[in-house]
C-alpha cells in the first residue's frame, strides 16, 4: 500500500468516520476497529508505563525459559538489524517487551515512542503494531509507518510473527522495527524463519508415552524447521506444528480430536519413507525411534490445562461474559483449547 494511499485511508478512518476497504489493508482495518472498539482514541495513548526495573526483572525471571528458547535467534538477527538501522524485539504473550537488541541509535530513538523492555505492545494498550496485532490475529504480520492506530508510532516499520508451542497457544512474539523512512521488506520474512526454528526447538524431546510424525514432500528437509510435525497419544492428535496441520488439512482445532486414522494411512508404513495421507497426498517421513531425545516428560508448554490455567480460563470467560472469541485474545491461545475446557466441565 503506498504512503499517499494510507494516508488517505487514515483521514477516512479518523476523520470521516468511514470504512477504508481500498486503501487500507484488511489486517490493518481489522486492527483499527479492535482498536476503537477497546476504547482507543487518537492523542489519548491508554498505556500504563513502564515497568519498574525491579518489575521487569521479575518479569523476565519469570519469562527465563522463553528468552533462553529465543536467545539463538535474537543474536543471529542482531547483525541484520545493526546494519538496517533496526532492532529485534521478543516479547512474551501479553505484548510484554522483555529484551531488545540491534542498533544502538535507534535504540534510543524507539525508547522514544515507549518501544522498550517493560512496556506493554498489546493492541489494548499501544493501538495497532506488529507485536500486537500480530498476537491478536495469530498470524505474522508488518506494520509499516501511518499504518499504526497512534500517528505518533508512524516514524516505525514493524514487523512480527507470534511464537506458537505445540499446542497452539500462544507464548511470544518476535519483531523486528526500524525506522519508517528506511525499506524494511525482508524483515517479515527473517522473522518468519527464526520463530519457525524457535518452534522447531520445541519438538527436540521426545513426549513420554507419544508417537511423533515427521514429514515434507523433500526428503532433504526432514529434520529442519521446514518438516511438518504432528504428535500422537493413544493414535489422538496431541500436538503439532503450523506446517504439519497445513499438510493434512487441519487447524489447531483439530487437537485432541483427530484420530491417527483420519489424518495419516499407516498400512504398511515403515519408519522412514513414502507416507500416504487420508487427504490422498503422498509426502516423504516417518516417525521418530523410540527414545529420540531421551525420557524426559512433556515440556510444561504441552501439558494439559493446569489448574492455574483453568482458572484464567473462566475468569477471562466472567470478564467477557462468556464470548471465547474475546476471551481466547486476552489469553494468547486459541478458541479451541478454551472449547475443550468447557467440554472437560460438562
Amino acid at each position: 500500500m503506498d504512503g499517499a494511499g494510507i494516508e488517505q485511508g487514515r483521514r477516512a478512518y479518523f476523520n470521516e468516520g468511514q470504512l477504508p476497504l481500498e486503501s487500507v489493508r484488511q489486517p490493518v482495518l481489522r486492527s483499527w476497529l479492535r482498536c476503537t472498539d477497546m476504547g482507543l482514541a487518537q492523542g489519548r495513548p491508554r498505556g500504563d508505563g513502564p515497568l519498574s526495573e525491579s518489575e521487569l526483572n521479575t518479569l523476565r525471571q519469570r519469562r527465563e525459559s522463553l528468552r533462553r528458547l529465543c536467545r539463538p535467534e535474537l543474536e543471529m538477527l542482531a547483525g541484520e538489524a545493526r546494519d538496517t538501522g533496526s532492532v529485534v524485539i521478543l516479547a512474551d504473550a501479553d505484548g510484554m517487551i522483555l529484551d531488545t537488541i540491534g542498533d544502538t541509535g535507534f535504540l534510543s530513538r524507539a525508547a522514544q515512542v515507549a518501544l522498550r523492555p517493560g512496556v506493554s505492545w498489546t493492541e489494548a494498550s499501544t493501538g495497532t503494531n506488529a507485536i500486537g496485532t500480530a498476537i491478536a490475529e495469530r498470524r505474522p504480520i508488518a506494520v509499516h509507518g501511518p499504518e499504526h492506530f497512534f500517528a505518533e508510532h508512524a516514524v516505525l516499520s514493524c514487523a512480527a510473527t507470534p511464537i506458537l508451542d505445540p499446542r497452539g497457544a500462544i507464548v511470544g512474539a518476535l519483531d523486528i522495527s526500524g525506522p519508517s523512512a528506511r525499506g524494511h521488506g525482508h524483515a517479515l520474512g527473517l522473522i518468519r524463519l527464526a520463530v519457525d526454528q524457535i518452534e522447531h526447538r520445541l519438538f527436540r524431546d521426545r513426549f513420554v508415552d507419544c508417537r511423533v510424525l515427521r514429514m515434507h514432500d523433500d526428503a532433504a528437509m526432514l529434520g529442519t524447521a521446514r518438516e511438518g510435525i504432528l504428535v500422537f497419544r493413544n493414535d489422538r492428535l496431541l500436538a503439532a506444528n503450523r506446517r504439519g496441520l497445513s499438510l493434512v488439512g487441519r487447524s489447531w482445532d483439530a487437537l485432541d480430536d483427530a484420530a491417527l486414522g483420519e489424518l495419516v494411512d499407516i498400512r504398511g508404513q515403515a519408519a522412514r519413507g513414502r507416507l500416504r495421507l487420508a487427504n490422498g497426498a503422498t509426502l516423504i517421513g516417518g516417525w521418530d525411534a523410540e527414545g529420540r531425545g531421551g525420557g524426559v516428560e512433556m515440556p510444561p508448554t504441552v501439558r494439559p490445562l493446569a489448574d492455574d490455567r483453568a482458572e484464567a480460563i473462566d475468569a477471562a470467560l466472567a470478564v467477557h461474559d462468556g464470548n471465547v472469541s474475546a476471551a481466547a485474545r486476552q489469553l494468547g491461545v486459541h478458541r479451541s483449547t478454551i472449547h475443550r475446557h468447557l467440554a472437560h466441565q460438562r
